[in-house]
Parts: C-alpha cells; structure tokens; sequence
C-alpha cells in the first residue's frame, strides 16, 4: 500500500506533454523538456525581480510602460502553466495576446510623438471602459435591475462629448460607430507595418495555423476524430504535441523579449540575459545557430 502511495506521488510530478489533445494519454514523461519549463520560470522570475528596481514609478510614461511589461509577464506565467501540462493548444490564445501586445508598442513606438500615441492609447482603452460600463447599465435597465440613473446619464454625457476624435463613419441608420483600435489597424497591419520581418509569419502562424486551436474550431478536434488508434498512436500523439510545446515556449520568449525592448521607460533587460535565454531554446528548437540574434538580444 505504501509503495502504492509513493508511486502515485512520483506520477504527479511528471514533467512534459501530456497527450492533451486526446483524453486517452494520461500522462507520458518528456523529462528533457524540464529545462525549458524552468527556463520559462527564470524569465518570469527575473522579470519580476527587475521590476521592483524600476526608476521613477510614479511618471506616467514609466507606469505606462511598466503595466504593458507586467501584462507580458503575466501572459509569460499563464503559458508556462499551460505547457507544462502539454496545453499548447489552449496556450495560443495567449500567445496571440503577447503578439498584439508587440505590435502595437512597436507601432506605438514609430510615431513621431510617442507621449501623444501613448495618450491616444490610454484614450481609446477610457473609451472601451466607458462603454463597457454603459452597456452593463443598459443591460441591467433592460432586464428590470437597479440602475444608478445618474451614473448611466454620466456615461452617455462621456460618449455624446468626450471621444469625438475616436468615432468611424456613422452606420447608415445614422447610429455612432467607433473605430476597432486606438491605431485604426488590425493585427494583420500592423504586423505588415513591423520593421522585424518575422511578424508577418509569426501573425500568419497565429492568426490562421493556430486561430482553429484558440476558438476550438473543427480543425482543432480532426486529428483525434481521424486517428487510428492502433499500435504506436500514443506515441505519435505525444511527439506531436511536444514539438507544439516546444515551438510555443520558443514564440512566447522570443516575442516577450521584443516586447520589452520596445518598453524604453521601463526598467532595462539587460541585452546577456536575452541573449542567454534565446540560445537556449534555439537548443530545444533543435535548429542551427542563429548568425545573429535580434538587435535586442545584442550587447551594446
């Protein structure tokens, strides 16, 4: 009994892909993709200890950038979680997160003014605000709940006023339309206006390839429809989702890291420690060295 007890804990800690993509594979060891677990863990864990260091908290520019590096952090924490239980599948809704969050501070980035694209940033995110609250006022008018008059007055004065510069052409019924985004571009966009050549296949990667894993469309379940379950399959299911595991942490790094380099207000990552974190997982990609890494893997 005891033995029994002392194997089910070991089974417990099992590092790696764990079959998640067909509920028949419990739980199959990758011991060697432990490394790269705890390498994710050490990028979160440095990120967080750098951020208590961060200068002049209290200058707007410097909490600005700061927020957008927290949400990476946490977008980084979020897929460690994931993938270390072989969920790479439900780890690309989150990588698509820490994509657009790139490339909108890098477009963020290219204007002329980057304390007015920041401003016009947090303008559009106090437009989404208002509107939320006001569509949580009409629906609870419109479903016979209590409704603080005075504050969905408030919101309606804020929207009839405050966000003239934010509204599209009017419907033809001559109703309010509000632009999509504080840039009035989408993802496809702005990854088309990137300077880093990648964004354009890494948005083609995530926003079609992966787009059927992130809202569980057909395609996403196919695979386990169509599969032969005959001799061999567990382990054709479990390589399968390693190199996923494997290619997700390597996306969410690699975009995490340009992510910050594109943060000049926050609190600096120094260039070795990119550099460090990046070869190693060049060593999980099994590929060949890079002849140069980013410029914001780079020493100065």
């Amino acid at each position: 009994m005891a033995s029994g007890k002392r194997n089910r804990k070991k089974s417990k800690k099992v590092s790696g892909a764990r079959g998640s993509r067909d509920p028949r594979v419990l739980v199959v060891p990758v011991p060697h993709l432990k490394p790269m677990y705890k390498l994710l863990h050490e990028v979160t864990a440095t990120s967080d200890r750098l951020i208590l260091s961060t200068p002049d908290e209290h200058d707007r520019l410097v909490r600005f950038d700061t927020e957008i590096l927290v949400r990476g952090i946490n977008s980084v924490k979020s897929v460690n979680l994931l993938l270390e239980g072989g969920h790479w599948e439900h780890a690309s809704g989150i990588i698509r997160q820490l994509f657009e969050l790139l490339v909108n501070m890098e477009y963020l980035g290219k204007q002329p003014d980057r304390l007015a694209a920041t401003l016009l940033y947090c303008r559009f995110g106090l437009l989404q605000l208002v509107r939320e609250q006001h569509r949580h006022c009409t629906y609870s008018r419109n479903t016979g709940r209590p409704v603080d008059v005075e504050h969905l007055a408030f919101l309606e004065k804020l929207l009839d006023e405050a966000f003239d510069d934010l509204q599209a052409k009017p419907r033809p019924d001559g109703s309010v339309r509000w632009v999509d985004s504080w840039s009035r571009k989408n993802a496809r966009a702005l990854a088309d206006l990137s300077d880093d050549t990648m964004r354009r296949h890494q948005y083609e990667h995530l926003f079609t390839s992966w787009s059927e894993q992130a809202h569980a469309a057909p395609r996403s379940l196919i695979d386990n429809v169509l599969r032969d379950a005959g001799e061999g399959w567990v382990e054709e299911v479990m390589e399968s989702d390693t190199k996923k595991v494997i290619e997700a942490a390597n996306l969410t790094v690699a975009m995490f890291v340009a992510l910050w380099g594109q943060l000049p207000h926050a609190v600096p990552l120094p260039a070795g420690q990119a550099k460090s974190w990046m070869r190693t997982l060049m060593q999980f990609m099994v590929v060949p060295e890079f002849d140069h890494l980013p410029g914001y893997c780079v020493d100065s």
